[in-house]
């Protein structure tokens, strides 16, 4: 029965197999909009056939009846007192919390897979409004399934109440993904920044007083990154291949490195994203998949023979997109058979081109960095900023070989000048 705009009571028979006798236990089940449902039982055990499930009540004026209707009643009002308690103190109101209000469970026993549950839920309204990644929600779940896991492990319980979490609960997590999970230490600290992320919202909520990891620093190692010269460019572009599922990730795989686009963009590309723009040029203009951050790239000339070659492609032509791209599993097999036959000894991968558009095609020829940061999508310039450290790099390493090499000794008689 609904009981107000959000709020829902209902009474429901739960069958026992173990009841001789044949008789169901009352229940009352809370649905609170926008939250999983809870409920408990009353106690009562009663005959299916005098239960009236439309209206929650026994039938009948038998001195039964009119004690389980009283109850009942006196129930169903409790719980909208103490939901109305609740509303109260806090704008958010939960099944379970008017539940352990009922019962007298203080509402500050909040546990942590309860925190998930309510952040994932609220997470995955805006994703069925659009107005965040489902990509984004499925990392959201793997968050709650490790944390699950490890609270099992750790902890032998199915939940733990967020006053029992401290500083060592973060170390300790880390410690389970890294040596038990097996994760590499990058992937482990993703997992405790969302765990971070959690705990902030449950002091903004006032479920805890502060967060107990907001100390813990989430450490990334920036990993290589493989990334092409102009000369292994080059190489690619002039092979020839007789396998046509190689050519077309070769010719891919190009035109990700001479736009930055990553895999996911480049599959999705359609003709409408081809345009030309305010300059007369063609350029591709779109918003990133991933960030939804605007990237739109100028295309260089050898961009746009690629697509001018592909125009007519039927998997172009029958999908409405710009290259026939297969998936990325495959698209990468393809690569490691491109590299062998091209003797480049890296690891090409679809990433690796978005990472050689960022270092060899734009920043070491110049292309200030604000630039590039725009046409990769990146909504922090200190994103891009790890690039320019790649750059860098890459040129200390080459003038230390140029001094080991270049030996340009100066003639004895400009010494003898300068002693004099």
């Amino acid at each position: 029965m609904k009981v107000s705009q959000e709020l829902s009571i209902l009474f429901h028979l739960r069958y026992d197999n173990n009841n001789s006798d044949g008789k169901a236990t009352i229940c009352v089940r809370l649905t609170v909009t926008g939250f999983p449902r809870d409920g408990f039982s009353l106690g009562y055990k009663v005959e299916p056939s005098k239960f009236n499930k439309e209206a929650g009540i026994i039938i009948g004026k038998s001195a039964e009846a009119i004690e389980i209707n009283r109850y009942l009643q006196h129930v169903k009002s409790e719980l909208i007192r103490h939901y109305n308690q609740l509303k109260a103190l806090d704008p958010v109101v939960t099944a379970t919390m008017i539940k352990n209000s009922y019962n007298g469970i203080n509402r500050e026993k909040r546990t942590l897979l309860e925190l998930v549950d309510f952040h994932n839920e609220k997470f995955q309204q805006k994703v069925d409004k659009e107005k965040r990644k489902a990509s984004t929600m499925k990392k959201w779940r793997s968050t709650k399934d490790k944390l699950s896991t490890f609270i099992a492990s750790v902890f032998k319980a199915k939940d733990i109440p967020l006053g029992k979490i401290d500083y060592a609960f973060a170390e300790d997590f880390f410690d389970y993904l890294t040596l038990t999970d097996g994760l590499r230490d990058n992937s482990a600290m993703k997992y405790i920044k969302n765990t971070k992320q959690l705990m902030k919202l449950a002091v903004r909520r006032k479920w805890i007083n502060a967060n107990p990891i907001e100390d813990f620093v989430c450490s990334y190692i920036n990993p290589e990154r493989d990334i092409l010269s102009v000369d292994e460019l080059r190489t690619i572009y002039s092979k020839e291949f007789s396998i046509p599922r190689l050519e077309e990730a070769r010719d891919a795989y190009l035109f990700m490195a001479l736009t930055g686009f990553a895999y996911k963009d480049v599959l999705l590309l359609t003709r409408d994203h081809l345009v030309k723009f305010f300059d007369g040029e063609d350029w591709i203009v779109k918003n990133r998949e991933k960030t939804w951050c605007r990237e739109n790239v100028p295309l260089l000339p050898v961009a746009k023979e690629i697509l001018k070659k592909y125009e007519n492609h039927p998997y172009c032509v029958a999908n409405n997109v710009l290259l026939p791209i297969k998936s990325n599993q495959r698209f990468n097999g393809y690569l490691k058979e491109i590299a062998d036959i091209c003797g480049i000894d890296k690891n090409l991968t679809t990433h690796t081109a978005r990472h050689t558009f960022a270092t060899t095609v734009t920043l070491a020829n110049g292309v200030p960095l604000e630039t590039v940061s725009a046409m990769l999508g990146h909504k922090s310039i200190r994103t891009t900023q790890i690039y320019a450290k790649i750059v860098a790099s890459k040129v200390s390493q080459d003038m230390k070989s140029l001094k080991a090499s270049f030996d340009l000794s100066i003639p004895n008689s400009l010494l003898l000048s300068a002693v004099a």
